[in-house]
């Protein structure tokens, strides 16, 4: 019988991102057995985030990773890969254990929902072949010498890691079709739920963490709130405060549906600050990262995310890093 979990009772498995703000921003780190969605608008800096988490989940636990491998899916065309090697180079350059090489990239077009619930089932095949590996490995070594019992012992990198960038883009024109739009709708948030349901199983089943990508769409709500916003004042029955990125208000894409499906929800905000530079505000909307808004300044640099100096401005903490 399915028996509900508590979330917050738990203290799950956690892999660094590269990055001490985020790592304290969400107690620690990216979570396994949940799914995370970071959404943002274009030249926010997610798919820059997402990529350096393919590396340093690979980082060993005592740096803050998971000794693990990645799997990442990209929707939008060709996997930004140049920019993977560059944060490599630049950043764990020298590195023998960090390398592009415990990375696996789908490397067919993922064009439908379709398509992306197919590589999905083959990660589900991946991971259950590692699962079985040990045991196979352990029984093997009980009936042989110590040589093959030490080499049973030493630790397997396994799949700890998964980035879908971006989930918006095979759903959004889900619906393109001659079919009735409540046809249409009924289906795709058919689809949205068979695919979170598989993704939400995998990452409990296999101490997955699942980090999804999307996008954002302008918010023409007339009365100011967002029902997928932060809470203003963060009190009981506080009316929920609208997201603002780029001058703009906007809410993350697909809909209420959607939004019911992640368990932890992010949300970059773009700024242009008064000197030219550009703030990133990194905020959390949802009750597995209940944790307030950390505004950071980001520089373009190849390393990726890195925290430099905090300041503090207005009683609120600013956190600086590049990107």
């Amino acid at each position: 019988m399915l028996q509900p979990i508590d979330l917050t009772q738990q203290s799950p498995l956690k892999t660094t991102l590269g990055c001490g703000v985020l790592d304290g921003f969400l107690h620690g780190g990216l979570p396994c057995g949940i799914i995370t969605e970071l959404t943002g608008e274009a030249a926010a800096g997610k798919t820059q985030l997402v990529l350096q988490s393919l590396l340093t989940v690979q980082l060993p636990r005592s740096e803050g990773g998971l000794d693990g491998k990645a799997v990442y899916i990209y929707t939008e065309g060709k996997p930004p890969v140049e920019r993977l090697q560059s944060i490599l180079t630049n950043r764990f350059n020298g590195r023998p254990d960090i390398n592009l090489g415990n990375v696996l990239i789908e490397e067919r077009p993922i064009a439908t929902p379709e398509d992306l619930l197919r590589s999905v089932r083959q990660l589900e095949a991946l991971l259950e072949r590692e699962a079985a590996v040990p045991a196979a490995t352990a029984a093997a070594a009980a009936g042989a010498g110590a040589r093959a019992v030490e080499a049973a012992t030493v630790p397997r990198r396994v799949v700890r890691l998964l980035v879908i960038d971006s989930v918006a883009r095979v759903f959004r024109d889900a619906g393109e079709s001659d079919e009735p739009q409540v046809q249409q709708l009924h289906r795709r948030a058919a689809q949205l739920f068979g695919l979170t349901a598989l993704l939400k199983r995998l990452a409990q089943e296999y101490q997955l963490a699942v980090l999804l990508t999307n996008q954002v769409m302008d918010d023409f709500d007339s009365d100011g709130g967002t029902s997928l916003g932060i809470m203003a004042g963060g009190g009981a029955g506080s009316r929920p405060a609208p997201l603002v990125s780029s001058g703009r208000r906007v809410l993350p894409a697909l809909g209420l549906a959607w939004a019911n499906c992640v368990n932890c929800r992010l949300f970059v905000a773009r700024h242009e600050a008064g000197d030219g530079s550009v703030v990133r505000c990194l905020q959390s909307s949802r009750r597995i990262c209940p944790t307030p808004t950390v505004a950071s300044k980001w520089t373009s640099r190849a390393s990726g995310a890195s925290q430099t100096k905090p300041k503090r401005r207005g009683g609120a903490l600013r956190r600086h890093w590049d990107d």
